[in-house]
């Protein structure tokens, strides 16, 4: 489903790296991640992440080929695969009446008891995702990479190609970088996308739809001394066509009890603009690393988030380290984002209610163990906890809609397992 899209996203960008994860071309690359020779160098990750509550459970290998080909010439091959299982938010408000839904399909219905968030049990699906990339010198001081990708599921598809270019200047203590990503995607939802706003019972649907995003990235790594390195990046992103969760509904509540009188299906924009700024800061200590990063984003659904990261790399002896991470998000609101809609009051343009797109706070918090097994083998483990609230209790809330959690805590545990070897 799109919503299975949007949700693995979450989850793969903590498998990315934060910086320049985006084009695959970074200007600060680890000793870690340098091929010294021509073998294949395998990396490979199982992320297991499960939701409190029995809502969402994914679990996602990754394997990562890289063969160097001498003289800085590098190919890279991703192969992804997620498995989605259990209970997603549907949009509507909790009740203190039981609730009945229709799924996607119209045929089937589900019913929420009491006091308890709407939750879409039908969420599950599986996606295949294959991505390549090939990097090499042009010139002494140029380095460019080119790739691409396809990913696809059960009503989702998704065709990207990206292209980079970095240059080293200043003794080589410099490098900017700038680079370009087009994503072409494809959403066939069960039963074809909803009219805007429609009642769920209606089922009145309208076939499939695409969306185009393309994104560009301009940074700069610096060499501070020889301990320290910095990045900077700034990134912007546009997107057109269809935005909208072809399985998210918004409450239509009586404007005196708060109980519901039916179930609209949402609307967002179709088109959206995003801009990024992002800092790192890697500072060695004698043999351990502090990692420190900050991300700024803002965009013209009237987003604007916050995201601090810490790492802090600490070295055991005998080839293993603990890493302890810690990470604080906050972001505002959508502009057209609403906990419901009132019977009797003229729609707006656009709505939806899907927590994704309200104003919360998220902490992450764990750590991280490696060992390095023999010259050419390391294995790693680790486990963190997501926890993520909201107002439950927002102003504007009606009658019996006074006495529910209207944007309940949201809680995951992740677990990764990594193993990298050379053949």
């Amino acid at each position: 489903m799109q919503l299975t899209a949007k949700k693995a996203q979450s989850m793969r960008a903590a498998l990315a790296a934060a910086s320049c994860g985006l084009l695959g071309l970074s200007g600060a690359v680890s000793a870690a991640d340098t091929v010294s020779d021509k073998a294949w160098q395998v990396d490979t990750a199982v992320l297991y992440y499960k939701e409190d509550n029995g809502r969402v459970s994914a679990a996602e290998p990754i394997v990562n080929f890289k063969k160097d080909y001498g003289d800085e010439r590098i190919l890279n091959l991703k192969v992804t695969l997620d498995s989605l299982t259990g209970a997603s938010p549907n949009g509507a408000t909790s009740s203190s009446q039981p609730q009945t839904f229709t799924g996607p399909s119209g045929n089937k219905a589900y019913t929420t008891a009491p006091n308890s968030q709407p939750l879409d049990g039908e969420f599950k699906d599986t996606r295949a995702a294959v991505h390549a990339n090939w990097e090499q010198p042009l010139g002494e001081d140029y380095k460019a990479s080119i790739g691409g990708g396809i990913s696809s599921e059960f009503d989702f598809k998704s065709l990207s190609l990206n292209g980079a270019i970095s240059k080293d200047i200043n003794n080589k203590n410099t490098t900017l970088s700038a680079g370009l990503n087009l994503e072409l995607d494809s959403l066939n939802p069960v039963g074809g996308k909803p009219t805007a706003f429609s009642a769920m019972t209606a089922n009145s649907k309208e076939g499939n739809d695409n969306k185009t995003v393309i994104d560009a990235l301009f940074g700069v790594t610096q060499v501070i001394n020889r301990k320290t390195i910095m990045q900077w990046n700034y990134s912007l992103s546009t997107s057109s066509g269809y935005h909208t969760d072809p399985y998210k509904v918004l409450s239509l509540v009586d404007g005196t009890t708060g109980f519901a009188t039916d179930y609209l299906y949402e609307n967002r924009p179709d088109s959206r603009t995003r801009h990024s700024l992002f800092w790192q800061t890697k500072y060695h200590l004698t043999e351990d690393v502090i990692d420190v990063s900050y991300r700024f984003m803002t965009d013209d659904w009237g987003i604007n988030s916050h995201t601090l990261d810490l790492r802090y790399r600490y070295e055991l002896g005998n080839d293993s380290y603990l890493e302890p991470h810690l990470r604080f998000y906050t972001q505002s609101a959508a502009d057209f984002y609403r906990y419901f809609l009132v019977h009797g009051q003229a729609l707006p343009e656009f709505a939806s209610a899907d927590p994704r797109l309200g104003e919360f706070d998220a902490t992450t918090f764990g750590i991280k163990y490696g060992k390095k097994l023999s010259k050419d083998r390391e294995f790693s483990v680790r486990v963190e906890q997501y926890s993520q609230s909201g107002n439950s209790s927002p102003s504007e809330a009606i009658g019996q809609l006074k006495t529910q959690n209207l944007f309940p805590d949201l809680n995951a545990l992740v677990v990764q397992f990594g193993y990298s070897f050379k053949f």
